[in-house]
């Protein structure tokens, strides 16, 4: 099922990620890097936060969905699946995605000189999210439907073309 993405080993995205010490952002479910790969790439690493005790074969099955899904998605609006990482010494369950510089939409409405965006970039956030949201939903067959959208799972790029990133696994 998973033999068309990218494997991508803990110690490739530890180095990459600074011995995981760049955190940029986190969930209940999840922790977030940003990392640098050895050709130069700048990377967002999602790490689950699950210890082996507690994943079951339902949990890989999940991840192993979930990993094919976000694979097949191709919208310049959603963060590119880059690949994933699966080991069991040190446990490690990660998805590897296209890294967007200008941080979350959140970071930009509730904090500093974010409150302030024109409504230019405003408007140009708006209609990429929602040109990515009608791609999952009306043009993906079968349809990827997000189980929830907030602003923290969307970054923007130097030129705030939003990026819908999957933050939230629900194992």
């Amino acid at each position: 099922m998973l033999k068309d993405v990218l494997l991508i080993s803990r110690e490739d995205l530890e180095t990459a990620c600074e011995d995981f010490s760049n955190i940029i952002g986190s969930s209940p479910d999840s922790v977030v890097y940003k990392g640098i790969t050895k050709d130069g790439q700048e990377i967002a690493v999602i790490s689950l936060c699950m210890s082996k005790e507690y994943w079951t074969c339902s949990h890989e099955l999940y991840f192993q969905s979930q990993v094919a899904d976000l694979a097949r998605l191709n919208h310049e609006n959603i963060a590119k699946l880059l690949g994933y990482c699966k080991e069991s010494e040190p446990f490690s369950r990660m998805l590897v995605f296209e890294y967007a510089s200008n941080g979350t939409l959140y970071e930009h409405l509730h904090f500093g000189e974010g409150a302030q965006l024109s409504w230019s970039k405003r408007m140009k956030i708006i209609i990429g999210i929602a040109r990515g949201l009608r791609y999952l939903h009306s043009e993906l067959q079968p349809p990827y439907i997000l189980s929830e959208l907030s602003s923290s799972a969307i970054y923007l790029t130097e030129d705030f073309s939003p990026k819908v990133i999957f933050l939230f696994m629900h194992v």
